[in-house]
């Protein structure tokens, strides 16, 4: 009965503090309910964010764990069989990969799970016996068939040599990496009878230990472990719990720092009513249940409204972001992007920060208990001692000596900020928080701005609408200048850019500094699989191959931004300019091989300002394999010299040769001086933004018509990788701000609630120094020099936080896989500190200005 009366007791009391304290309260609340908020959103987008990009990678490559390659049929059954197997498809290696000179149309064979490993059937079935096929409609609209189930296609085997009629009995959704670089695939069942070798994409149940399920694949079989190749889209179950266990980290340092500040404010203003009730018998005990019991009240209540608001907030950021609109097919499926909840991880967090309330109660409430009860009724720990440390500072002289205005400022604010350690450190701790995670945040912003451009650049996502040929071989292949004059008048089409190519011999100057073990390594696996060399000499020079590519000036201009030395005019080059662009090594050594990298070193270091001459074929004869071989010594030579006006990263438009030596690059004008019959080997087209569905269709299709006149063109619509890329953009965008948000609402709380008892504390103070003749003006004065000090201060412990976090961004994020080096981003936090500074000034303003209106002797007898 006791103890009830004693709960009831307690629960009045509660109340009443709760009634009367509102600011303190609500203050509390605000910092529960927004702590629980952005716990509850950040882990569902980081769960789902996960879930989204190992979708987006099994989209590319299979959803497989991984696939075990040239294997027999025999060895394919036993594997069928192994019971820790939840699927597998197979794909038969009877057809070669695509090579150059073969036919440009492709025929896969393998099981149903195969076919659809990244596809759905959208129209028909999947072919059942060996002349039936199934393919991606863009593919059979490129083959000049319409994508209707019961069209006939002639294929020719070169196994068997000869031409077979395949019947079309199912359509396919795209098939991403096919798409990629239009390659144009027809899929068929595995063909009986051969002794052909397979490749095996497995799938292990859940919970099995890959490695080890490896190592038992690999004994069973009797095969070496470099036949197995792990999937790149494999979800890192590991990382996800590594991730989350930071970021949980991370979220409750900030919560953690936010609330103490926080609750030191509402227990010292709660001094003098904890004193009074010790006084009339309250035991320490109780006291300290009642302060914890107030605090796991407003906790409590915090709870289901900060969830609900986190559920709300990642729904709205996914919504926003686009997830719902992508369509990703995996096995013969449509896979959705529901947000993912991590009840246990969320709730982990709940009861961490439950169990760091409590701890930090207890203690607190252990203090106060421990003090007189004099001295928390006369509320001593939060009275000023107006004593001589403080008068004897204060000079009013006008003069500028040490004992001038500006000596009084420096002095007053200096002793406040170390005489009232904890604020201080409190406001200091918060700002240097706030600075850090926003300078994180944009940090990550320019993450995803590299991402965003670095994966348009991978998947050359350079137009709407994409035409052009796998290769390259004499300067006929592609597509006709009048055929291009066509497109770009069509209806519907906004811009177009072009590029036409013609193979060149350039005269290797060995003067130029080279990566030597690269090109040897190249040059000679080269010659191994292909049969001709890359360079060498040709009877009478020594000479790599490459390619003059001529851009029109849409393409000339998107290349301006790729500059990374010297320059050049975008309406087009002179009769002797020539831009190179050159592969680079990744300096952050993450990659061993070059690429498109922005920083690196240059494969060959050719600078704007050297000269590079170049031989070409008089009758531009080059796609027979004479020319390859060096061989074609009967052959007349034209020689030109060219001035190197500006190297660049990147070429923008697609190598259909992907070559390894410098690419030439001029203007268009240029390329048909020379070769007046050449062709466009590339051309990027955009159409104009008011187009409906129905427009789009009827220009892809017209595209594709036109394209088809030539031989081993592919046409395709890439609106959706496009829309793609820029909706996982999106989504970062709207990610970071969405924590923004809520951060800056918590710091604002806290440096506002940390500022305002600051000031609080010291009235008696202020209203003594204004008794004396100290102005309100005076007054702001000493409160902004106060608070930025603290800025400044905050700023600074901020600039040794952020280090460690931008570089484990960085480790984190793919920027060292595309070459970029980690660079401090100091623009960003010089901007946001200067953000922080001026924050704390603004609020030291705002908050002096109560002091206009505040009578003096009635606050001077206030007991705080």
């Amino acid at each position: 009965m006791e103890r009830q009366e004693e709960a009831d007791s307690r629960l009045c009391l509660r109340h009443r503090f709760m009634r009367s304290y509102k600011k303190n309260t609500l203050a509390l609340l605000s910092c529960f309910v927004l702590s629980v908020t952005l716990i509850t959103s950040l882990l569902i987008l980081v769960h789902t964010n996960h879930k989204m990009e190992n979708i987006q990678g099994k989209m590319l490559f299979t959803d497989s764990d991984c696939s075990i390659n040239e294997i027999d049929g025999s060895k394919v059954e036993k594997l069928a069989s192994d019971p820790d197997l939840e699927w597998y498809a197979v794909k038969q290696l009877e057809y070669p990969e695509y090579q150059k000179d073969f036919q440009d149309n492709r025929l896969e064979r393998g099981d149903s799970r195969f076919i659809t490993l990244t596809a759905i059937v959208e129209k028909g079935r999947l072919p059942k016996t060996e002349h039936e096929v199934a393919a991606e409609r863009w593919a059979l609209l490129n083959m000049g068939i319409e994508p209707v189930c019961g069209q006939e296609v002639e294929i020719y085997s070169e196994k068997e040599n000869r031409t077979e009629t395949y019947k079309v009995v199912g359509i396919l959704s795209d098939v991403p990496s096919n798409k990629k670089y239009g390659v144009k695939t027809l899929y068929a069942p595995i063909k009986s009878g051969g002794e052909d070798s397979f490749s095996v994409y497995v799938r292990f149940r859940d919970g099995t230990d890959y490695d080890k399920e490896v190592s038992k694949v690999c004994r069973d079989l009797g095969i070496e472990k470099k036949q197995v190749k792990k999937c790149p889209g494999r979800e890192d179950i590991q990382g996800l719990w590594l991730t989350d266990f930071k970021f949980i980290s991370v979220l409750l340092l900030i919560t953690m720092i936010v609330f103490y500040g926080i609750f030191q404010i509402t227990m010292m203003s709660r001094r003098n009513p904890y004193g009074i009730l010790r006084a009339v018998g309250m035991q320490a005990g109780q006291l300290r249940r009642l302060i914890l019991s107030e605090m796991y009240e407003i906790y409590l209540l915090s709870i289901p409204v900060g969830g609900i608001l986190g559920i709300g907030i990642a729904l709205l950021i996914s919504e926003l972001s686009g997830d719902s609109s992508q369509e990703i097919y995996l096995n013969n499926e449509k896979i959705s992007f529901a947000p993912v909840i991590p009840i246990w991880q969320i709730a982990v967090c709940i009861a961490v920060i439950a169990l760091l309330i409590g701890l930090v109660g207890y203690f607190t409430g252990k203090k106060i208990v421990r003090e007189p009860v004099p001295d928390l009724i006369a509320n001593h720990g939060n009275k000023v001692n107006l004593s001589v440390l403080f008068m004897r500072h204060f000079h009013w002289n006008r003069n500028e000596d040490r004992h001038g205005r500006a000596y009084t400022l420096f002095s007053l604010g200096s002793k406040y900020i170390l005489k009232e350690k904890k604020t201080s450190i409190f406001v200091i701790l918060t700002i240097c928080a706030g600075v850090t995670l926003f300078t994180g945040l944009a940090y990550q912003t320019k993450i995803a701005e590299h991402y965003r451009e670095d994966t348009a650049e991978m998947y050359y996502l350079n137009g709407q609408y994409e035409m052009g040929t796998l290769h390259i071989n004499s300067t006929a292949d592609g597509v006709s200048r009048e055929c291009a004059e066509e497109i770009s008048s069509l209806e519907g089409i906004r811009s177009i850019k072009t590029q036409a190519g013609i193979p060149v011999r350039v005269i290797d100057d060995k003067k130029i500094k080279r990566n030597d073990a690269y090109y040897k390594e190249r040059n000679e696996a080269f010659l191994k699989y292909q049969g001709y060399p890359l360079a060498g000499n040709d009877g009478k020079d020594q000479i790599f191959k490459s390619l003059i590519y001529g851009y029109n000036k849409n393409a000339l201009s998107e290349l301006k931004k790729y500059v990374i030395d010297g320059d050049f005019d975008e309406n087009g080059l002179k009769d002797d300019e020539i831009i190179l662009s050159i592969l680079h090594m990744d300096d952050t050594k993450n990659n061993p091989y070059p690429g498109n990298y922005k920083e690196g070193t240059p494969l060959m270091q050719y600078r704007a300002g050297d000269e590079i001459q170049v031989k070409y074929r008089k009758d531009f004869d080059t796609g027979q394999l004479p020319y390859e071989q060096l061989t074609d010594t009967e052959a007349q030579y034209c020689y030109k010299t060219y001035k190197v006006a500006a190297v660049v990263s990147f070429a923008y438009m697609y190598d259909c040769n992907i070559t390894v030596y410098p690419l030439l690059i001029t203007s268009d004008d240029q390329v048909q001086k020379l070769c007046p019959d050449s062709r466009f080997q590339r051309i990027y087209m955009d159409g104009e933004e008011d187009l409906t569905e129905k427009d789009r269709d009827k220009l892809e299709r017209k595209l594709i018509q036109l394209g088809n006149q030539f031989q081993g063109i592919s046409t395709r619509s890439m609106i959706s990788d496009i829309q793609k890329n820029e909706v996982l953009f999106r989504k970062q965008m709207v990610y970071v701000a969405g924590i923004a948000v809520i951060s800056f609402i918590l710091v604002l709380i806290n440096i506002i609630n940390n500022l305002s008892y600051r000031m609080q504390i010291r009235t008696q103070e202020i209203c003594m120094f204004r008794a004396i003749g100290m102005s309100v003006k005076m007054i702001r004065r000493m409160m902004i020099f106060e608070n930025t000090m603290l800025g400044l201060c905050g700023a600074v412990l901020a600039y040794f936080c952020s280090i460690p976090v931008l570089r484990y961004l960085y480790r984190q994020s793919d920027m060292r896989a595309f070459g970029h080096k980690y660079q401090f981003d100091y623009p960003a936090f010089f901007m946001i500190s200067a953000v922080a500074v001026l924050l704390c000034i603004l609020l030291a303003g705002r908050l002096s200005k109560d002091w206009k209106t505040k009578k003096i002797m009635e606050q001077m007898n206030k007991v705080v």
